[in-house]
């Protein structure tokens, strides 16, 4: 087996001994996540979505990759970097470690690294030298950073924050029951009970499985694991990565095992 600086990893059982990483942790986190800074999500930033009330599905943005698709790159990347100056700046990370947050986690998204789909045309333009920004304040004040990759291609639950909400149905209902609304015509959607989450592959709505595993998606994902462990192995500040954030439960458990064994061996 090849022997990595600090364990030995064996592919079979995809396991490691003699790793570093058993002894006890002996510093206790106090910690945060410095939500909807890369990857939007309204409910922590509603302000950013504010401009697409009443729209229809053509017009209305709620996740990161519709809200570059609405806006266009330009327009988008032009708010996302008013958006990027006054949601995380030096003198929060400098308040934080000085009540005694020690450690932060920072979600990323895929996008960054490796532009696809609405994200093309510069959307994120610039993005990562702000997630340095942040990484480098980290540092100055003392603090360590787990990076957490948020958002990947195909989205690994449906959710907004995975950079794209899934399987919508959108439709025009009359507000029959609503005090002086009647006969009102609203624009609704439907999600919650509607999930689904194309990073694996296509799932089977009628079994719950998905028939293949779609290897180009998770390659990817790999790839930008590959290009974080490039940028940021050696920031002083960084603790880890996480590579993808909270699959959801349809997820084959074989292939995200082996997602995870690959990430841990780049």
């Amino acid at each position: 087996a090849t022997t990595f600086e600090g364990f030995v990893p064996d592919d079979d059982t995809m396991t490691c001994s003699s790793d570093a990483h058993l002894n006890p942790w002996v510093e206790k986190i106090y910690g945060v996540n410095l939500g909807s800074l890369f990857v939007l999500e309204p409910w922590i930033t509603p302000s950013l979505f504010y401009q697409f009330l009443g729209g229809d599905a053509n017009s209305t943005a709620m996740d990161t990759a519709s809200f570059c698709r609405v806006l266009g790159p330009k327009e988008a990347n032009k708010q996302l970097r008013r958006h990027w100056d006054t949601w995380v700046t030096e003198e929060h990370v400098a308040r934080l470690a000085a009540t005694g947050i020690n450690s932060l986690r920072l979600p990323i998204g895929d996008y960054q690294f490796k532009a696809y789909g609405s994200y093309a045309g510069g959307c994120f333009e610039g993005s990562l030298e702000y997630v340095d920004r942040v990484l480098d304040w980290a540092d100055k004040y003392g603090l360590q950073v787990l990076l957490d990759i948020h958002a990947v291609r195909g989205s690994q639950n449906g959710f907004d924050n995975s950079g794209e909400t899934m399987d919508l149905r959108w439709g025009s209902t009359v507000a029959e029951t609503s005090v002086g609304m009647v006969g009102v015509e609203s624009v609704t959607f439907e999600h919650w009970p509607r999930r689904d989450a194309g990073w694996m592959g296509a799932w089977d709505r009628r079994t719950g499985k998905y028939p293949e595993v779609d290897w180009a998606n998770v390659n990817a994902t790999l790839e930008v694991v590959a290009a974080i462990v490039d940028r940021y192995a050696a920031h002083p500040a960084v603790m880890g990565l996480e590579p993808v954030n909270e699959p959801w439960n349809w997820t084959p458990l074989d292939a995200l095992k082996r997602f995870y064994w690959r990430g841990y061996k780049i």
